[in-house]
């Protein structure tokens, strides 16, 4: 058994970055949260629920990655984060913020029509965030967190006052909610320019953006509140902070955690989607094969779930890129395996499945990344063979999907390059033939047609495009889709993409 506050603790580094916080700052403010709602009188369920919420704020992030980057110089990740330090409503607030944090390496003049159009859009901005509730909700349904998270998930991005489009306001708002959105941005402030900084953002927001109650118990005693943070103690802090008995999960909720991260990170960008799943049902499939135990084989499946995740540390105008990389650019994108052993360190829970995950791009030779080490046998070439067979039958920005034959010549001719082991490579080429030849049943119901709506919208399609791909009028998609979402429950696009993915329909 394991604590589940040391699997989504771990996990938060990751959707911090999708949010280009610093990482750890999810830690600290949920650890802020909790001191606060005590604080306030809040009860131990109410404060758990407060916990969990808080450490999946950013969970939701990456539903509008890939539309954000395409009209912020490809640089989604520090515009994220200068609009969650920014008060939304104030227009020179929006403005400092962006001119201090948005694409530091672009010139203010190119850079002055995307701040001016963004303080001009004012609430419309605000209702930008909504798909990143839909997706954060989405996604806790599938965790094993208290109930109540969904509901104070759903209004993240909120105010305390009138001005925000489309949430309720003041006592409308659960009260963990008014917290965590208190917290996240007066932290955020705290790393940027230390206590004097965030009490500023505190008060002078107090009764606007912030609940008054919420402020004035950080004002009380904020030295009490902030206790413990310095970057050497976060992790403990944050541990410390769970209200009650520790919440505790087995094999299952690992999985379960891992699944709801490889789906986040697959959202990144719609070159990324299922591709998580698809290598994971491979390798895992490949190990059993191998005889490995199931202890071994499940190791293989989470290091497969879990390998890409520090893509969520690279801006989109990297992933998403028609054209060829700079070698600068391919330094970024090759480091991405970097942050997924960053993230997989902070907890021993992951010690195993980090070897297998991080080896994912490494080779026999000694010639892969990031590490630059000989490929070990056994999982970690499992998983090195799949991820690199489902890259080359996908398409990708700048190279079209090869057949499976293709890809069979070519990963055998790693193989006699000695890039590649002959053992492992045999094994999952056999697999994917055992895939192949596998019947297809779709699930909840769904028609064929259904299914293809469904993909391509959870490949970030609009209905227009589906109906171009499919050959049909987007009328006939809009009704496919209106009869699709309630046999899969979903009340959303985000929420479909997700039951898209989470349910195989790119597996073959």
């Amino acid at each position: 058994m394991w604590r589940l506050a040391e699997i989504l603790g771990a996990l938060s580094m990751a959707t911090d970055m999708s949010a280009g916080n610093p990482p750890g700052t999810s830690l600290t403010a949920t650890v802020i949260s909790v001191r606060i709602g005590r604080a306030l009188g809040l009860s131990n369920d109410e404060l758990s629920s407060l916990y969990y919420a808080g450490i999946l704020r950013f969970i939701g992030c990456t539903a509008t990655s890939s539309d954000t980057a395409a009209i912020a110089l490809g640089d989604e990740l520090t515009g994220y984060l200068a609009m969650t330090r920014a008060d939304p409503a104030n227009p020179d607030s929006v403005r400092a913020e962006l001119e201090a944090t948005f694409a530091p390496d672009r010139s203010m003049e190119e850079k002055r029509e995307i701040i001016e159009m963004m303080v001009a859009m004012g609430p419309q901005a605000m209702a930008m965030g909504l798909p990143h509730c839909e997706q954060a909700v989405a996604i806790a349904k599938r965790l094993p967190v208290p109930s109540t998270v969904k509901s104070i998930l759903r209004h993240m991005e909120s105010r305390w006052d009138d001005q925000h489009p489309i949430h309720p306001s003041g006592p409308n708002l659960l009260p963990q909610t008014r917290i965590i959105e208190f917290a996240i941005v007066a932290e955020l402030h705290r790393r940027a320019g230390g206590l004097v900084s965030m009490a500023d953002c505190a008060l002078s927001r107090r009764g606007g953006q912030f609940d008054p109650a919420v402020v004035d118990a950080f004002i009380e005693n904020p030295a009490s509140i902030l206790a413990g943070l310095s970057p050497a103690e976060e992790w403990g802090s944050f541990l410390a902070a769970e209200p009650g008995s520790p919440r505790m999960t087995g094999t299952e909720g690992l999985g379960e955690a891992a699944e709801a991260l490889a789906d986040f990170t697959d959202l990144k960008s719609p070159w990324f989607t299922g591709h998580s799943r698809r290598v994971a049902g491979l390798a895992h499939l490949a190990a059993l094969e191998a005889k490995s135990d199931e202890a071994a084989a499940q190791v293989v499946f989470h290091a497969a779930l879990l390998h890409d995740i520090g893509k969520n540390a690279i801006a989109n105008g990297i992933w998403d890129k028609r054209e060829p990389l700079s070698r600068f650019e391919q330094s970024q994108a090759l480091s991405a395996t970097r942050h997924t052993e960053q993230v997989l360190r902070m907890s021993p829970i992951f010690d195993p499945i980090c070897e297998v995950a991080c080896s994912v791009n490494e080779r026999r030779d000694g010639s892969g990344s990031h590490r630059g080490m000989v490929l070990p046998d056994g999982g970690a070439s499992f998983l090195a063979v799949a991820n690199l067979f489902d890259e080359w039958t996908n398409d990708a920005p700048t190279q079209p999907a090869i057949s499976e034959d293709e890809a069979a010549e070519g990963l055998l001719r790693q193989v006699h390059g000695g890039l590649l082991p002959h053992q492992e490579t045999r094994i999952v080429l056999d697999c994917v033939g055992q895939r192949k030849r596998a019947a297809k049943v779709w699930p909840s119901g769904m028609t064929q047609r259904e299914a293809e709506v469904l993909r391509e919208l959870a490949r970030g399609k609009t209905n227009k495009e589906i109906a171009q791909i499919l050959n049909v009028s987007p009328k006939t998609v809009d009704n496919h889709l209106q009869n699709l979402y309630p046999k899969i429950g979903a009340e959303s696009r985000t929420a479909a993409a997700l039951y898209a993915m989470q349910n195989g329909l790119f597996s073959i």
